[in-house]
């Protein structure tokens, strides 16, 4: 990360949500060489990176619903270990964890899950997602392209994007 050599995580600007942590997930489909796909998420609080995760997804999904859908249920994961954590730290959060995401069908799937012809063929085990949802752990919200921070880990943006989607992050000049 070449841009990002000489800054540092700061936790000292305002949350843009009202959790005390919220999340940003998304997806980049099917890479050329193997044509499996990269799932990405980023926590932020106090209005700085808290953990993120960017990796190959180890299935091959079908479709780019699919690899948002696994990219949501894997941030989803981690909003419940996080959850938990803020917990023992003696810090409840009451409210639902906000995962953010920029596909509408995903979102409207993990809401509402009903036989979707588009969903028809994704692994039961990433169905727990909407689970979560149900029992008012997570929610999940809709976040267009441009405001898409998880975006900085899985491709290459153009500078005012990267700089605006780091500074979100906290990242700063040292």
């Amino acid at each position: 990360m070449l841009p990002t050599r000489n800054e540092e995580i700061w936790n000292n600007i305002p949350s843009l949500s009202k959790n005390l942590f919220y999340s940003f997930a998304d997806a980049a489909y099917a890479n050329t060489d193997d044509y499996k796909s990269t799932s990405e998420h980023v926590f932020l609080a106090a209005g700085g990176v808290i953990t993120w995760h960017s990796k190959k997804q180890t299935v091959i999904t079908l479709s780019s619903i699919e690899v948002e859908y696994v990219a949501l249920s894997k941030a989803g994961r981690e909003a419940c270990w996080l959850r938990n954590l803020y917990k023992e730290l003696g810090f409840l959060e009451s409210k639902p964890i906000e995962i953010r995401g920029d596909n509408m069908g995903v979102i409207s799937i993990v809401r509402n899950l009903q036989f979707h012809k588009q969903s028809k063929h994704i692994a039961t085990k990433w169905h727990w997602i909407h689970n979560l949802i149900q029992n008012g752990i997570v929610q999940a919200e809709s976040c267009h392209d441009l405001k898409q921070t998880a975006d900085v880990l899985t491709k290459a943006l153009a500078y005012q994007k990267h700089k605006k989607h780091t500074a979100e992050m906290g990242v700063a000049n040292v």
